[in-house]
Protein backbone atom coordinates (compact mmCIF):
# COMPACT_ATOMS: atom_id res chain seq x y z
CA UNK A 1 0.00 0.00 0.00
CA UNK A 2 1.00 3.48 -0.96
CA UNK A 3 0.01 6.72 0.97
CA UNK A 4 0.67 9.80 -1.04
CA UNK A 5 3.40 8.11 -2.99
CA UNK A 6 5.62 6.03 -0.40
CA UNK A 7 5.03 3.05 0.46
CA UNK A 8 3.47 2.31 3.89
CA UNK A 9 2.56 -1.46 3.90
CA UNK A 10 3.74 -4.42 2.44
CA UNK A 11 2.47 -7.93 2.88
CA UNK A 12 1.34 -11.41 0.91
CA UNK A 13 -1.19 -13.71 0.99
CA UNK A 14 1.31 -16.01 2.37
CA UNK A 15 1.35 -14.18 5.65
CA UNK A 16 -2.29 -14.92 6.27
CA UNK A 17 -2.87 -17.68 9.33
CA UNK A 18 -6.48 -19.15 7.10
CA UNK A 19 -5.43 -19.69 3.86
CA UNK A 20 -7.21 -16.88 1.00
CA UNK A 21 -9.28 -20.16 -0.14
CA UNK A 22 -10.92 -20.75 2.95
CA UNK A 23 -11.46 -17.40 4.15
CA UNK A 24 -13.46 -16.84 0.30
CA UNK A 25 -15.55 -20.11 1.36
CA UNK A 26 -16.33 -18.51 4.62
CA UNK A 27 -17.77 -14.94 3.51
CA UNK A 28 -19.23 -16.69 0.70
CA UNK A 29 -21.00 -18.80 3.29
CA UNK A 30 -23.15 -15.49 4.41
CA UNK A 31 -22.78 -13.10 1.22
CA UNK A 32 -22.65 -13.27 -2.71
CA UNK A 33 -18.72 -12.22 -3.69
CA UNK A 34 -18.82 -10.63 -7.37
CA UNK A 35 -16.16 -9.21 -9.57
CA UNK A 36 -14.44 -5.86 -8.22
CA UNK A 37 -15.78 -7.09 -3.91
CA UNK A 38 -12.51 -6.20 -1.70
CA UNK A 39 -12.21 -8.47 1.19
CA UNK A 40 -10.77 -6.37 4.34
CA UNK A 41 -8.47 -9.58 5.92
CA UNK A 42 -6.60 -7.51 8.74
CA UNK A 43 -3.30 -5.64 8.30
CA UNK A 44 0.47 -6.27 8.29
CA UNK A 45 2.59 -3.59 10.06
CA UNK A 46 2.70 -0.37 9.09
CA UNK A 47 -1.02 1.19 9.91
CA UNK A 48 -1.38 4.59 10.16
CA UNK A 49 -3.71 7.73 10.68
CA UNK A 50 -4.88 9.20 7.25
CA UNK A 51 -5.89 13.04 6.99
CA UNK A 52 -8.14 14.30 4.46
CA UNK A 53 -6.39 15.04 0.88
CA UNK A 54 -4.38 11.85 1.29
CA UNK A 55 -4.15 9.46 -1.79
CA UNK A 56 -4.16 5.34 -0.71
CA UNK A 57 -3.10 3.34 -3.97
CA UNK A 58 -2.44 -0.93 -3.45
CA UNK A 59 -0.77 -2.92 -5.74
CA UNK A 60 -1.42 -6.64 -6.51
CA UNK A 61 1.67 -8.23 -8.00
CA UNK A 62 3.34 -4.98 -8.53
CA UNK A 63 0.10 -3.91 -10.56
CA UNK A 64 -1.86 -0.54 -9.49
CA UNK A 65 -5.15 -2.12 -8.47
CA UNK A 66 -7.10 0.54 -6.00
CA UNK A 67 -6.97 3.85 -5.44
CA UNK A 68 -8.31 5.92 -2.97
CA UNK A 69 -8.65 9.93 -2.02
CA UNK A 70 -9.60 10.69 1.23
CA UNK A 71 -12.13 13.42 2.15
Amino acid sequence: LEKNGATVQEGSTADFLTPIEDLIAFVSRYFTLKKGDVLFTGTPAGVGPVTPGDRLEGFLNGESRLRVSIR
